[in-house]
């Protein structure tokens, strides 16, 4: 009977440590697909500004046959992401993914659609990366770069700045924001003004690399540990 008694004991357990992993798994899925969406929002924002402007014949959009032409491959970008996004159908894209990744490349093709929000707001971006390395999945990287940089371009200010650099062993990214727009974005809820940031926090959290944020001499600087 002890044995039986242990036995049971130990199934419970293995049955309650894989309910946990399951759970744990799910939402991570979900944080990953709302992370993704940005992938999606990015373009659009884009695509809806050249269009507005060659509606109007405002400035260089007037050259219209060029812009059409971005349009399209907007267009085309966005039909990549949404296949891409709609073939996540399990968390085996997030698992045991790991590499040890140089950031810049993916990050400058974040970067290109970001381009048309960045000229819109006269944002000034400076990326001083290197071949700083991390140990993470490339969709899961992708996602968080993606995160931090909406979340920049929404709450920098006119005019303002934004950096990308790599000192001591972390990776920074830091801009300039308007007072109006100080607030203290709490990591840990999803309905709070930071939802880029607490999708980035998940992501980071599941990868177990440190990470911080930070409001520092009128900028909001997040930072990760590199490899």
């Amino acid at each position: 009977i002890n044995t039986l008694y242990r036995s049971l004991l130990q199934s419970i357990e293995n049955v309650e440590k894989k309910n946990q992993e399951i759970l744990k798994l799910e939402k991570l899925k979900y944080d990953f697909l709302k992370g993704a969406s940005h992938e999606l929002k990015t373009p659009l924002a884009s695509l809806k500004i050249i269009l507005e402007n060659m509606q109007y014949n405002i400035g260089k959009y007037k050259d219209r046959d060029r812009y059409i032409g971005e349009c399209i491959a907007t267009v085309d970008s966005l039909s990549q992401n949404i296949s891409q996004i709609l073939s996540v159908s399990s968390l085996e894209n997030l698992k045991e993914d790991e590499e040890n990744l140089e950031i810049q490349p993916v990050l400058r093709a974040v970067l290109e659609k970001y381009e048309v929000l960045l000229q819109q707001k006269k944002l000034h971006l400076k990326n001083e990366l290197q071949d700083e390395k991390l140990y993470i999945g490339k969709p899961a990287l992708k996602i968080i770069l993606s995160n931090l940089l909406s979340n920049a371009v929404k709450y920098t200010e006119e005019a303002g700045a934004i950096r990308i650099y790599a000192e001591g062993g972390w990776f920074y990214l830091e801009n300039s924001f308007s007072k109006r727009y100080a607030m203290n974005f709490d990591l840990s809820k999803e309905n709070s003004n930071g939802l880029g940031l607490y999708i980035v926090s998940t992501l980071l959290n599941n990868y177990k690399i440190p990470y911080e944020s930070l409001e520092k001499d009128g900028k909001f600087v997040f930072r990760i540990k590199l490899s």
